[in-house]
């Protein structure tokens, strides 16, 4: 953690999940680095308010942003920001961050409401016309009240803890950008696009669908595969950002991305819909195998190789009866597969072939080739 802290250019290693503040400790030491405990939870206070800015605006992650400002007047906090700049940046997928003590700057205002739970019933006939005091708060009277705690309002004392406070961009420089304050941050977001942002997104998207459809097929990272791709019907948008992102979407998959005819072993196949856009997804490779080890090939997609179907509460699932490289299936293999297919550990199982109970151990394997077997447990 010390040395990964003390670099900031490998964001993919370290996210807001796995930063809590009970793990920053000096290494071989028992002891919390209070220094590393702050940047981290400045850090996060950022990324979290900034997801919070995105999810207000209807702003998801995959599309990238322009910029996100830290406003602070505490030079600690907005250097500590900057010490773990890259893990934000990557985390709110946003061009680069921005620190500043000048709030002026970007004309970010308090507001404020009453709190009707808290102040209604305390107030009673005088709530309406100290709502309307407290609405008209400026920015400098609730930076004053918030500074002393309370404020005298329509002859009534009302505490700062009594409102609902927020901030308002309002002209200036600060025009683009949507504000919030969480955690004891100040955060601005630019929430403006351009087309270069958007056709980013857009690949981000087709990423997203292949990463699935990997999931799908029960892929590892490490598997070595090539996606095919056709678009369907009129391309649109679509067809110039797979060309012109197309670096972008095979640096993210670790594969080549090719809009041709597929070539090779199928795994698996699926017409996806990205924003509006048929695509159809081909995935192509082979899975790798090891001697004495059975494959469990996906779903959808042809085996290459003899195989037979299991079929247990509503799933159909196949499993190649002599993978390439590896020895045939045997009958206790296959009963031992059937529970792995289906998390059937521990509980007894029986195998039946059109109706009748199958007894494996009395039959050759390589004759339930195409064949579908049905498993009750």
């Amino acid at each position: 953690m010390m040395a990964l802290l003390a670099s900031t250019n490998s964001p993919s290693q370290f996210t807001s999940s796995n930063c809590s503040s009970r793990w920053v400790r000096v290494e071989n030491s028992g002891k919390i680095d209070r220094e590393i405990e702050r940047r981290v939870a400045t850090m996060q206070s950022v990324i979290e308010t900034g997801r919070l800015l995105r999810d207000r605006n209807t702003l998801p992650i995959k599309y990238p942003l322009k910029e996100v400002v830290l406003v602070d007047v505490d030079p600690t906090v907005l250097s500590d920001a900057q010490s773990l700049d890259s893990y934000i940046v990557g985390e709110l997928n946003v061009r680069k961050l921005t620190v500043s003590s000048d709030k002026a700057k970007y004309a970010v205002q308090l507001t404020a409401k009453p709190n009707h739970m808290l102040l209604g019933k305390r107030l009673k006939g005088d709530f309406k016309k100290v709502s309307a005091a407290i609405v008209a708060l400026t920015d400098g009277e609730l930076s004053e009240m918030k500074e002393a705690g309370e404020r005298e309002i329509c002859g009534h004392v009302i505490r700062f803890d009594e409102l609902h406070v927020g901030y308002e961009v309002k002209g200036g420089e600060g025009g683009q950008y949507a504000a919030a304050a969480e955690n004891n941050v100040l955060i601005l977001l630019d929430c403006t696009t351009d087309q270069d942002l958007m056709d980013e997104g857009l690949a981000r998207e087709v990423v997203n669908r292949v990463q699935k459809l990997r999931k799908k097929a029960k892929l590892v990272p490490t598997d070595k595969i090539s996606v095919y791709y056709t678009i369907k019907g009129k391309a649109g948008d679509l067809a110039r950002v797979v060309g012109s992102q197309k670096d972008l979407i095979e640096t993210s998959l670790k594969s080549s991305f090719l809009g041709e005819a597929p070539s090779g072993t199928t795994i698996i196949e699926e017409e996806v819909d990205v924003k509006g856009t048929k695509m159809v997804l081909t995935l192509v490779g082979d899975l790798p195998t090891a001697p004495g080890l059975v494959v469990q090939w996906p779903g959808s997609g042809r085996p290459s190789g003899p195989y037979l179907s299991v079929s247990y509460n509503g799933q159909t699932k196949d499993l190649l009866l002599a993978p390439s490289g590896a020895a045939p299936l045997t009958a206790t293999e296959l009963e031992m597969e059937v529970k792995i297919l289906f998390d059937l550990f521990g509980r007894n199982i029986s195998l039946s072939l059109g109706g009748s109970k199958l007894k494996i151990s009395e039959r050759d394997l390589s004759q339930l080739n195409g064949q579908t077997v049905t498993v009750s447990a």
